[in-house]
């Protein structure tokens, strides 16, 4: 009986904003273009086809799709392209921090705000 032992995948190192983009891209546009043929019929491949294509995890890249989609929101993408993927995600990171703060904020103003109503009609 003979074991086999995988060797542990090199990890990729950090990607650029600018090399997530364009995998991103790539990977739907494969996954709209490329089709198939099963059983005479033509079927587009499915996602996880698409990223063995683009040669990128599937999980990887969807992980850069919503992190994009996310920072689009935040800060002109372009003018961060030179920027590393960690960078996008701290920016996500603390923006979803603050908006959290940002609610803890307001419930606590709104709770305020009705024990002091109920204090005025205590007659």
């Amino acid at each position: 009986m003979q074991q086999q032992q995988q060797q542990p995948r090199q990890r990729t190192k950090e990607r650029y904003v600018s090399e997530a983009i364009n995998l991103v891209k790539l990977w739907r546009q494969v996954y709209q273009i490329e089709t198939k043929i099963v059983d005479g019929r033509t079927v587009r491949i499915t996602l996880d086809q698409a990223a063995e294509i683009v040669g990128c995890p599937r999980k990887t890249l969807e992980d850069y799709y919503y992190l994009l989609r996310k920072a689009e929101t935040l800060v002109n993408l372009e003018d961060k392209r030179n920027e590393k993927m960690g960078y996008i995600r701290k920016l996500c990171r603390e923006n979803k921090k603050q908006k959290q703060q940002l609610k803890q904020e307001e419930e606590c103003y709104q709770l305020n705000q009705f024990q002091f109503e109920d204090n005025i009609h205590d007659d």
